[in-house]
């Protein structure tokens, strides 16, 4: 199901979109609210200037984020958009100190004085040299400490801080480099939402004549706000409790995602309206999300042959799958060779068991979304021998380390000993040449998460490898399904058009469970220790309908003329998912914006 299939509601929604204003008077005064609309028809959108503000980036990374900051911008620059990408120097990160030592930044600019309401600071801007669009950090004292990634905060209250932090600190700097007007800024996630507000207080300040704010949303985080740090950054009280709650009212655009199926789920999915949304629900009435597919990471080069692929057209599959094969024993290879004593258990291959598929599965630990625990549990339910599972688990700084998280090294030593010889987990972040060995080779990718608002599929087609994996988010797009799927009910006409089996790339699975039921359950299941959350119906429900997909995933890799297929179909529908097109559907969202409207 490509991405294309859903223009139709991204014209609808950007179309309908209204700004609501009457928010404004929680935070401005009469007289300021006209200075702003004043400096927002003097908005010139031939003339724009768009600001990535992105709170990681390709240095200091976690998630997806990273790499759609670094691929988004670029492209939208070759797209003939005037860009700019700021974000915070996470001065403790090593690949951002390993960065400075290599001479990729250079100082513009130190310790300029600028404040915030009652907060007052000095700011240094650097520039990354090595860029491909002029990219600007920000350096405080006492701020952008963690060093493993952005978010990995001790206390979560300091994240909140060093983002307001970030935000108040972004027009100043903006103003000196002389970056005043028509700015467009890009706001990713709620970590950077607060610029909605800092740049209109820039505005009325003087330190900037007009600017725009859009937001895009990359998950359903949001982080409480307190009214200490409002009053202190901003000399207000409002009556907002979150991040998002207070500052997407304040946004000049639309309200974005990153797949349509998510952004419907953020306003019908029970697992966000009862549980990640739920305090967000007014928020999204305002202005409903809407869907902007990325486009591929990493490029387009499947490590097959032309001729293996030109075979493919003439449904001839068996040098593809000899090619497969040679990848596979590299994984093989790797893995028996890769010494760590953190790993835990083993893949065995007996010469005599015949060649059983190896699933793949590998993420940070996110016990909230990422499905792990019923991946696992599936996986069990399989015959010993029927197939393999390698898991690569990021768990944080240290290898193995499993210090706060007795409950989940419980788990995943229990899951090792019932899978003894078909499951290996390797606790630690796997580096970038290995996992592209592990991936190529593997047989699937496999994808049990409880939501997904883009996801990797399209990465595993990409290195040759089909995917298996719920059906919840951008998932649904980018997999195009060889089986019959159990559709929610919330979804409503969604999904209307009819999915084509012979195009299939993976396998989709989706537990049947009624909807008015699942949201006092999913509360239920996310509470619960691992152990703990089989005892729910819908989490049974999920475990039982992936370990079918397993068993469909394990027989389809037993036929090559339908495994083969699965590959090459894999490879063709990376097409679909260019990051021209994003640019496309974004420019138009800047469009939007940039239009003037009457206050």
């Amino acid at each position: 199901m490509t991405a294309k299939r859903f223009d139709h509601i991204f014209q609808t929604k950007l179309y309908s979109w209204t700004p609501i204003r009457s928010e404004y008077q929680s935070f401005f005064s009469p007289r300021e609210i006209e200075l702003l609309n004043q400096s927002e028809r003097t908005f010139d959108g031939a003339g724009r200037t768009i600001v990535f503000v992105v709170f990681e980036n390709s240095y200091a990374a976690l998630g997806g984020l990273a790499a759609i900051a670094k691929c988004l911008p670029k492209f939208m620059k070759e797209a003939g958009e005037k860009v700019v990408f700021v974000s915070p120097f996470h001065r403790n990160n090593k690949n951002i100190r390993q960065a400075y030592r290599d001479g990729h930044f250079v100082t513009l600019f130190e310790d300029m004085r600028f404040t915030c309401g009652n907060f007052a600071s000095k700011v240094t801007c650097l520039q990354d040299i090595s860029a491909d669009v002029p990219s600007y950090f920000c350096a405080l004292d006492n701020c952008f400490a963690p060093q493993e990634n952005p978010y990995d905060y001790s206390d979560p209250a300091m994240l909140g801080l060093d983002s307001l932090v970030f935000c108040a600190a972004l027009p100043p700097v903006l103003g000196k480099l002389g970056l005043k007007k028509n700015l467009l800024i890009h706001a990713h996630d709620w970590e950077t939402s607060a610029v909605a507000l800092t740049s209109k207080m820039a505005v009325l300040g003087g330190q900037l004549v007009s600017a725009k704010t859009v937001l895009t949303l990359h998950n359903s985080y949001d982080a409480h706000l307190p009214g200490n740090l409002m009053s202190r950054f901003f000399n207000m009280n409002i009556p907002a409790e979150t991040f998002l709650q207070a500052f997407i009212p304040l946004c000049n655009g639309p309200l974005t995602t990153v797949s349509t199926p998510f952004a419907h789920e953020l306003r019908f999915d029970p697992i966000q309206t009862g549980v990640f949304a739920r305090s967000l629900q007014r928020s999204f009435s305002q202005n409903p999300p809407i869907g902007i597919e990325n486009g591929v990471f990493g490029g387009q080069a499947a490590p097959f042959s032309a001729s293996a692929l030109a075979r493919c057209e003439k449904l001839d599959f068996s040098l593809l799958m000899r090619e497969k094969e040679r990848l596979r024993q590299g994984l093989i290879s790797r893995m028996q060779s890769y010494r760590d004593d953190h790993i835990m258990g083993a893949v065995e291959f007996p010469e005599n068991a015949g060649k059983v598929p190896i699933f793949f599965m590998t993420g940070r630990l996110d016990l909230m979304q990422k499905g792990f625990d019923a991946g696992l549990l599936a996986f069990q339910r399989l015959k010993r021998g029927r197939a393999k599972l390698f898991f690569g688990l990021n768990i944080g700084s240290k290898p193995g380390d499993f210090s706060g998280n007795n409950d989940v090294f419980a788990f995943l030593n229990e899951a090792v000993l019932q899978c003894r010889g078909d499951l290996t987990i390797w606790p630690f972040r796997i580096p970038a040449n290995d996992y592209a060995i592990l991936l190529k080779g593997a047989s699937y990718l496999f994808m049990p998460s409880f939501y997904e608002p883009f996801g990797s599929a399209t990465e595993g087609f990409a290195a040759g490898t089909p995917v298996v994996a719920r059906a919840t988010g951008g998932l649904w797009i980018q997999v195009e399904a060889n089986n019959d799927i159990c559709v929610p009910s919330f979804y409503g006409n969604l999904f209307k058009q009819r999915r084509t089996m012979r195009c299939a790339t993976g396998i989709l699975f989706r537990e049947q469970y009624p909807d008015l039921l699942s949201e006092t359950e999913w509360n239920a299941i996310l509470k619960l220790p691992l152990r703990e959350r089989a005892a729910s119906a819908l989490y049974e429900s999920i475990v039982e309908s992936a370990y079918c997909a397993l068993e469909t995933a394990a027989d389809i890799f037993a036929d090559p003329s339908r495994y083969g297929p699965l590959i090459a179909n894999g490879i063709k529908s990376l097409s679909s998912f260019s990051w021209a097109g994003s640019v496309e559907k974004y420019r138009k969202v800047y469009d939007r914006a940039s239009r003037n409207f009457r206050g």
